[in-house]
This record gives structure tokens, sequence and C-alpha cells, in this order.
């Protein structure tokens, strides 16, 4: 199987490890492709600029688009996902007649909760960040282009050199928070392993996942045990409660394990005690 990757970060990067484990060929997309794994067919591509595209291999069956933002502004999303998004979908049409599934790693930004509720695939779309509407527009153009795609909405992704948290920790920046404050993560080993297992399920996968880790914790209970791990006694409590970007909700992994997926870090604590580790790495 012919599997190209679209801007092939560390997420991407992995997945495409995974499909050579199990005999794909796989290329990868991005500007400088000597960070690459050798086995890859790496081509250096600005997705900013569709003259710098090469022409797609016409026995490319799985196409996985992992964009990252150009910029955090409006104009830098709708530059490296939602364009990026239609001129691919465009070129797919006229360039890959064997595809069988094109997958769109999303944003659970595109989803709204603050009640510390359940949110399932069923909720609406609720974007209310200027950027997650963006994403929310990008996944609406996949959907409608007649293409086979699957949309998987990541929560935040941690891993190796995804350290944001630990880092808030260890420099006692971290404060409990005073409210109910929901977080939810996937590792991206765990990501990876959800690409590749919709890939494999053909055409039994459905058209939306949620990806994302089976614990979703209080914000609080992270930070607590982080501070345990790095030997911490104390961290402060804020004093009141503080504006959150990410929505309080939790989400609920139900459709993809039912799928199939078996998850190497159901939890953060599996996760972050493997990062602390320092056995793995982030990809270039």
């Amino acid at each position: 199987m012919k599997v190209l990757l679209v801007s092939c970060g560390d997420v991407a990067t992995e997945a495409g490890l995974r499909f050579l484990a199990q005999s794909d060929e796989v290329t990868g997309w991005r500007r400088n492709s000597s960070k690459l794994p050798q086995a890859f067919d790496g081509h250096d591509v600005d997705l900013l600029d569709p003259a710098s595209w090469p022409d797609i291999d016409p026995a490319t069956e799985v196409v996985v688009l992992t964009p990252v933002p150009a910029s955090r502004d409006v104009d830098g999303y709708e530059r490296s996902y939602l364009q990026v998004a239609q001129e691919l979908c465009a070129r797919l049409r006229e360039q890959a007649p064997r595809l069988r599934r094109l997958i769109y790693v999303s944003s659970t930004a595109v989803m709204g909760g603050d009640n510390g509720e359940w949110v399932t695939e069923q909720a609406p779309v609720h974007a209310t960040r200027d950027t997650a509407k963006v994403l929310a527009r990008t996944e609406a153009a996949l959907a409608g282009s007649g293409l086979p795609v699957t949309i998987l909405r990541a929560s935040g992704i941690y891993g190796p050199g995804r350290t944001r948290l630990i880092d808030l920790v260890a420099s006692g920046t971290a404060k409990i928070p005073a409210g109910s404050h929901w977080t939810n993560r996937i590792h991206r080993d765990d990501l990876a392993a959800a690409i590749v297992h919709v890939v494999n399920l053909g055409d039994r996968a459905a058209e939306l996942y949620l990806a994302t880790d089976s614990t979703p914790a209080q914000l609080g209970a992270v930070y607590q045990f982080l501070a345990a791990e790095l030997g911490m006694k104390h961290l402060e409590q804020e004093e009141q409660s503080a504006t959150r970007r990410a929505g309080d909700r939790r989400l609920d992994n139900s459709r993809l394990l039912e799928s199939g997926l078996q998850l190497q870090y159901p939890g953060f604590i599996e996760g972050y005690r493997e990062i602390l580790s320092g056995t793995s790495t982030r990809h270039a």
C-alpha cells in the first residue's frame, strides 16, 4: 500500500514508521525532507506554495494530512489548513484514482462543552475562537469533498519533546486551579497508532473519531502528579478561577476503542512517566 504523508512532522513521521512496519511504502512531504527517516521517500514541499507540490503517485491509496499553522493568527490557519486541504482534495480527485482513505488530523478545539460534561462525536461543532472556526471550515471542506475522508479530532497532543506542563511544574509557575478544569490529551504514539488503525479498518472506518485517551483529568491532578514525580513538595493554588482557552469538558473515546484500537497510554500517568523516563525522542 502506498501512503502519502502531507505535512510530515512528528505525529505523521511516527505514523509513517508504523506503516513501514506493516510493509507499506511511505512518501513524506515537508519543507526539509532531509529530516525524514531514510526509509521514507521524502520530498521538499512548501505546502503554502502549490507550485512546489510534486504530482501525486497515481498508485497512492492512503493520504494523511497533519497540518501545522504557518502563524497563530487566522490568516496562518486559513493558509495552512483550509487552503491546503482544498488544494489537496482537488489534486487527489485528478491524480489519485486508487485513493482508499484520506485521514485529516483536526482538533477538538472545534467542539463545545463547558460544564464538565462528557462529549462525543455526536456533539455539534461549536467553535468559539476564530482559529477554531477555520479548523471547522476545513473539516467541512474535506467532508464535502466527495473523497473517502476520516477526521480524527485530536485532543491535546503530548509526548517526547512536548513538555509544556512538565516545564510549568518544574519552574514553579504551575498553580492548582481554583475551580474545575477538566483536561483531555493523547500521547503522540497513540495518535499515530490511531491513524494507522483507522486506515486498516478500510470500509469499516467511520467519518469522525475523537482521538483522545481514556482518562480525562483535572488539571490540578496532573500538576500534582508531575510535582510528585519531579520531587516537588508544594504547588501554589490560584486565588480565583482563571480564564481558560479550552472548554471544561470530558471527551469520550468510546467510538475509537470500540473499533478495536488499544491505547499504549490510556491515561496521563502512563504517558508522562514515559516522557520523564527519556526513553523516546521527538521526530525532527
